[in-house]
């Protein structure tokens, strides 16, 4: 029974990798709903800076996540729970502070609210859509912000996250963002 777990497992991370790097021959339940949030943010004006496990994939840390983390502007929270139905998406909870859960495809989408904090006592606020490199559409957060996004958190799973992306990501870029 492991050995078919296993197996179920590296074709999930499988298909998270090809749906993140946008060649998901599978068509995977993460690559649809990818495509679904994509449609949703160019269609209605919404840009939504993708975060969390989905981003570490992008940023070259191949791992395991159940769902996908979007970080949305304050101004445009009630407007994606309004619009959302009309592309597929359930809303499952609609949070009165904008930290709503969504699903598309069958995947859990966990709504980021931009200006909240993260935890009690965090440091900084989260940043918006804009300030993670994400001006129009859906698209992964930059590299600086998502690594701010995830320390903000203060989870041991995010600091690992850090760590993991940060001992694939070239000298180059690592003194790019650190010297500022």
């Amino acid at each position: 029974m492991k050995i078919i777990n296993a197996a179920v497992a590296m074709a999930n991370l499988e298909g998270m990798v090809a749906a993140v790097k946008g060649h998901d021959g599978q068509g995977s339940n993460f690559a649809k709903a990818l495509a679904t949030l994509k449609a949703l943010s160019r269609k209605e004006g919404i840009p939504l800076a993708i975060v969390g496990g989905m981003a570490a994939i992008h940023h070259g840390y191949e791992r395991f996540t159940k769902d996908i983390d979007v970080v949305v502007r304050s101004g445009n929270l009630d407007v994606l729970t309004r619009v959302a139905p009309r592309y597929g998406i359930k809303v499952i909870w609609k949070d009165p502070e904008g930290w709503h859960k969504l699903q598309c495809a069958g995947v859990p989408i966990a709504i980021v609210p931009e200006g909240r904090t993260p935890r009690k006592g965090a440091p900084t606020t989260i940043p918006g859509p804009e300030q993670l490199g994400v001006r129009v559409g859906a698209g992964y957060a930059g590299i600086a912000g998502w690594m701010e996004t995830k320390l903000g958190s203060y989870r041991v799973q995010d600091r690992a996250d850090v760590v993991q992306v940060i001992k694939v990501t070239t000298p180059v870029t690592l003194s790019g963002l650190f010297h500022k």
